[in-house]
């Protein structure tokens, strides 16, 4: 029964779970409508009644359906709370104008319809709907002096028109007021939301490569370290360093520099897997986290990150301007340590920057190198 009436997505549910409150108070209204007719303060037959308390049940039955289905999600309020609320306005004045008294009473519950508006709502909606009962009533009111002036006691309708209109202006200010802090309460909660992902950002992303910082990337390597410790799998380091990058910024200035650097990180960012990590560790320095991967396969992805920055173009920087780096690679299942492994990764770097810069260093003998 709940998988029939809830669907899966918690939107569509919690919109389910009004409208079934909304049906148990228009249950109740029924039931009351009911208990007046048994005690015979209604003008019209058997017949007529149950076929007006079929007709609204029927309505609202439709709403269901549209809610259930999905169909909702088409309008611009997928509660429908405009349509279930002025449905349920028209059966509580259809019910007022059949009593033969008492008719103040129904108006009563209305105010209980209302209040599920509270959240939904706008100013202009709920007015919509305010207007529409009050010019109902009027109507009832007007008909029945007219057309059924023995039905009708002038001033007690028109006292319980004025109490009406002030309970509904009461009302109607309340909701809009709920309505509007709620509305700043969701503006707050979303800027709340972007400020604590701007601090998540600001801290675990270096400014100007906008790639991982130093402190984030350790905190990775030992969330790495203990998946492979638990599987026996292996990851693989990539120390990066930029060839003469002081050079760089010396001869063609620091702004020039900054792009340099920022051209690397996109290069690191295009040559790793979505599940790998890239990381400014200090100044020129970067390092490559490869998960779940080997030295062979690591050595491919660091030469190609080597070859793309030597073969980039700067030109349209500066003439002669040209950016090599050189890269240690080193894997964990051979130190079984982070310090070690990134150690190893950086003494093998600066092998690379020995053996003439431009190279990937993979091992500890002096002829594996590419």
């Amino acid at each position: 029964m709940f998988s029939f009436l809830f669907s899966s997505d918690p939107k569509q549910s919690l919109r389910m779970l009004r409208h079934l409150a909304a049906l148990i108070s228009l249950l109740a209204f029924t039931l009351v409508s009911i208990f007046f007719y048994y005690n015979d303060l209604f003008l019209i037959d058997r017949v007529a009644f149950e076929t007006i308390l079929i007709f609204f049940w029927s309505g609202y039955l439709v709403l269901t359906f549209l809610i259930r289905s999905g169909i909702n999600l088409r309008f611009k309020d997928p509660s429908l709370t405009m349509a279930q609320l002025l449905w349920g306005t028209l059966f509580l004045l259809t019910i007022a104008y059949l009593l033969k008294e008492w008719r103040g009473l129904m108006l009563m519950g209305y105010f209980a319809m209302f209040s599920f508006g509270y959240f939904k709502l706008k100013f202009r909606e709920y007015l919509s709907v305010a207007m529409f009962a009050i010019l109902g009533y009027i109507l009832i009111i007007l008909y029945l002096f007219i057309y059924e002036p023995e039905r009708l006691d002038l001033k007690l309708e028109l006292l319980q028109l004025a109490v009406f209109i002030i309970t509904i202006t009461i009302m109607l200010y309340t909701g809009s007021s709920i309505h509007r802090l709620r509305e700043r309460t969701k503006e707050q909660y979303v800027a709340l939301q972007e400020a604590l992902e701007l601090n998540k950002k600001l801290a675990t992303t270096d400014d100007l490569t906008e790639l991982y910082n130093r402190r984030y990337f350790m905190g990775q390597l030992a969330q790495q370290k203990a998946i492979c410790e638990r599987d026996d799998s292996d990851f693989v380091i990539c120390f990066c360093d930029l060839d003469h990058f002081k050079q760089i910024n010396d001869t063609f200035g620091h702004r020039t520099g900054d792009i340099v650097l920022k051209k690397f990180a996109e290069i690191l960012k295009l040559s790793i897997r979505e599940i790998d990590y890239a990381a400014r560790f200090g100044g020129e320095e970067f390092v490559c986290l490869l998960v779940n991967t080997d030295v062979e396969n690591a050595v491919k992805v660091a030469e190609r990150i080597r070859k793309s920055l030597a073969e980039f173009n700067f030109s349209d920087i500066a003439p002669s301007l040209h950016a090599t780096v050189s890269i240690g690679v080193s894997n964990f299942k051979q130190f079984n340590t982070i310090q070690e492994t990134l150690m190893n990764a950086d003494n093998r770097m600066y092998r690379a920057k020995k053996m003439g810069r431009n190279k990937v260093v993979f091992s500890d003998d002096e002829d594996k190198a590419a």
